[in-house]
């Protein structure tokens, strides 16, 4: 379901189907509170709704953090919590892709032809640089995005739009001085979301998870599990 849609249902519910106090711009921030709300909630399940995959592509040489992609607009900016960080020579093929282990504290290197370590402080994450471009992919959980062209989809499960019709116009009924509103689609709103969210529970039960061996290999004095 698309924002459009979703902005549709709220207007048949609040009895405004012309949009006539219900305008995109009195829907627009309560729509997306409703969203930010929803998401937090369904972060309980476990069920990994929020991961994604990001590609930077050319990173350049002599780099040691991400801090100019968390800017707005650019790959970072929604990311919560980086999970893995793998990284190849800018341009080859994705089978050179190479994982990092993630450490407390980067420790000052002299830049060589890989990267070694990574770790991830106060929203930034930083790397032991390498001397050559490289691609960067990254995977992590990601908040959504805000809802703002009427193409926009619900994101998490595609079932999930009547669950922020009703929240949505459950705030419409708070804004509005309309208590029954308020109460009747706060539990309407509630209903939904838990459906959702025991559909991702149990299929989220049904994942195989593979843990991998631990190993151990030897850099000089030191040593990298």
């Amino acid at each position: 379901m698309n924002l459009a849609e979703v902005k549709s249902r709220i207007r048949a519910l609040v009895d405004d189907p012309d949009g006539t106090y219900v305008t995109d711009g009195f829907l627009a921030p309560l729509i997306n509170q409703k969203y930010e709300e929803i998401y937090n909630r369904m972060l309980s399940t476990g069920s990994e709704f929020e991961r994604r995959v990001v590609e930077l592509s050319g990173v350049a040489p002599m780099t040691a953090d991400l801090s100019v992609y968390n800017l707005p607009g650019r790959e970072l900016e929604l990311m919560l919590q980086p999970l893995m960080f793998e990284w190849k020579q800018a341009g080859t093929d994705a089978t050179f892709y190479r994982t990092a282990s993630l450490v407390d504290r980067v420790k000052d290197v002299i830049p060589g032809q890989i990267i070694e370590d990574w770790e991830f402080r106060s929203g930034v994450i930083y790397f032991t640089p390498s001397a050559l471009a490289v691609d960067i992919r990254l995977r992590g959980d990601f908040l959504f995005a805000a809802l703002t062209a009427e193409t926009d989809a619900i994101a998490a499960a595609k079932n999930l739009g009547h669950a922020v019709a009703y929240g949505t116009a459950s705030l419409i009924g708070t804004v509005r001085g309309n208590p029954a509103w308020t109460q009747a689609y706060a539990i309407l709103q509630d209903n939904a979301v838990d459906d959702v969210m025991q559909y991702l529970t149990r299929k989220d039960q049904g994942k195989v998870r593979r843990v991998g061996r631990l190993s151990r290999r030897s850099n000089g004095n030191r040593v990298i599990w």
